[in-house]
Order: structure tokens, then sequence, then C-alpha cells
């Protein structure tokens, strides 16, 4: 199964290995997202983060499910 679900396609591309790296790690129990800033920075955030009640200079760029162990 594929713990990545890719929300921004043309961004895709931007994001740093180490950044998606970081999101995996980072959902545990709930989803973890990858996110560009305003400032441009592509940061992996944890929950209560979602695309759905995004405001402000954030874009969402993934989605990062849990893993199955």
């Amino acid at each position: 199964m594929n713990r990545i679900r890719v929300i921004e396609e043309s961004l895709w591309p931007q994001v740093p290995a180490n950044v998606i790296e970081e999101a995996k790690r980072a959902a545990r129990a709930e989803p973890a997202w990858i996110a560009m800033q305003g400032n441009g920075h592509v940061v992996a955030t944890a929950p209560p983060g979602s695309p759905d009640g995004a405001t402000g200079d954030v874009i969402y760029i993934a989605e990062v499910s849990p893993s199955q162990q």
C-alpha cells in the first residue's frame, strides 16, 4: 500500500527527500502532511494540519499515512 497521497502534483517534484522521510517518521498513529509555507519552505507537519482547514499561506502537497505494521 502506498503511504503517500500526492495532492499537488506540480509541487511534488520540489519536495526534498529528507522532508519525505521526516513525514514518514512523523506518521505513526495519525497522518502527517507535507506542505509548502508562504515563504517557500517545504516542511513535514503533524496533525491537526489538514488541507480541509487550511488558511493563509500554506499549500498542502501530500498526505503521508501511518505505516501498517
